[in-house]
């Protein structure tokens, strides 16, 4: 007897259609994956999510432009629910980061939220990101936004060093 919050693991055929384009490069393509009224939340703040379309594939070029070295590694499916866990490259370093998608009937993405890990690579992603989707609005905006969050970035990296080797010795 098996208990119904198990779910079996199958091996897949065919990668989901965002995976096939985010590792591509595709922005039309990736943007194609979500419904039209689809809901991306944000893995730096819940005050902020974009929605349909438009929002989505502004977020994507702004994600393609500063990710270097995107590649899934795991994908994993139950029923209408996807998860997609991969790493990439942001000012140097390594971003962990999973992908909670909830899928409509007919495969395409419906609500998408993204963590991100570790804090250093977390915070140059905030800065970068802010920077381009600010610039997307005026140069202005996206030049406020990285020296606010340029602070932030320095310190998670430089305290990420130094707590480290205060906890090793």
């Amino acid at each position: 007897m098996t208990n119904q919050s198990e779910v079996d693991v199958l091996p897949l055929d065919t990668k989901l259609p965002l995976r096939v384009a985010m590792e591509a490069g595709d922005r039309a393509a990736a943007v194609e994956a979500f419904a039209e009224d689809a809901v991306f939340r944000s893995p730096l703040t819940d005050n902020l999510t974009f929605t349909g379309h438009e929002q989505i594939d502004g977020l994507i070029a702004v994600i393609l432009e500063v990710l270097e070295d995107l590649t899934y590694t795991d994908e994993l499916h139950a029923d209408n629910t996807a998860v997609l866990v991969g790493h990439a490259t942001v000012d140097g370093l390594r971003l962990q980061f999973c992908d909670h998608l909830k899928l409509r009937d007919d495969g395409l993405i419906d609500e998408m939220t993204v963590f991100f890990r570790p804090l250093p690579a977390t915070t140059a992603a905030l800065r970068r990101f802010g920077e381009g989707l600010g610039r997307q609005r005026s140069r202005f905006r996206g030049q406020t936004i990285n020296a606010i969050a340029m602070p932030l970035a320095l310190m998670a990296r430089t305290g990420d060093r130094a707590g480290v080797r205060l906890l090793r010795q």
